[in-house]
């Protein structure tokens, strides 16, 4: 499985790969008075360390990043959660699916901001030197899965709003 926003372009180089079969919205914020990136500046924000978030935001290539008042890598990815809830940051960034996890286990509330910071394509990725055709095969499969609405049924299983997460048409890879 590969992640296409970090390397496709390495990707068709060194691999042969079946189309992005499903949407992953990697980083989104979350915060409690905050309602969009630019509600940011000068405020603190907690990161997990070496993650893309933290990258986000210390690079700060996109322009819809505002300057922080302090950006906080944690080595552990609690405890940007912790921090959030005792109030020593603003906002937090990390994937959706571990926040949304993080409130239903600790029956927290945090306000999820609707514009991701990334959005990705997920699909399978082999070796380009490959000829058995399996890539291809991978793909059909992959394909009749999403049209039968057997991944819709798999993902049901682990996500909370599956549908989105099919919506990969769009992305642009």
């Amino acid at each position: 499985m590969f992640y296409a926003d970090y390397c496709t372009a390495y990707i068709a180089q060194i691999l042969r790969h079946t189309r992005q079969y499903f949407f992953h919205p990697t980083q989104v914020q979350i915060s409690r008075a905050i309602h969009a990136e630019g509600h940011l500046e000068g405020k603190n924000l907690a990161v997990q360390s070496t993650t893309k978030p933290e990258g986000i935001f210390l690079n700060r290539t996109d322009e819809r990043i505002p300057k922080l008042g302090n950006l906080i890598s944690l080595g552990h990815r609690e405890l940007i959660y912790t921090f959030l809830g005792k109030g020593y940051v603003d906002a937090v960034a990390a994937h959706e699916e571990s926040i949304v996890q993080y409130m239903k286990d600790y029956d927290a509330s945090f306000r999820i901001l609707e514009d991701p910071l990334m959005v990705v394509g997920i699909g399978v990725a082999f070796a380009k030197e490959d000829d058995r055709g399996i890539c291809e095969q991978m793909d059909q499969t992959l394909e009749e899965m999403r049209q039968d609405g057997t991944s819709l049924k798999i993902i049901k299983k682990y996500l909370d709003d599956p549908q989105k997460y099919l919506e990969v048409d769009d992305l642009g890879y």
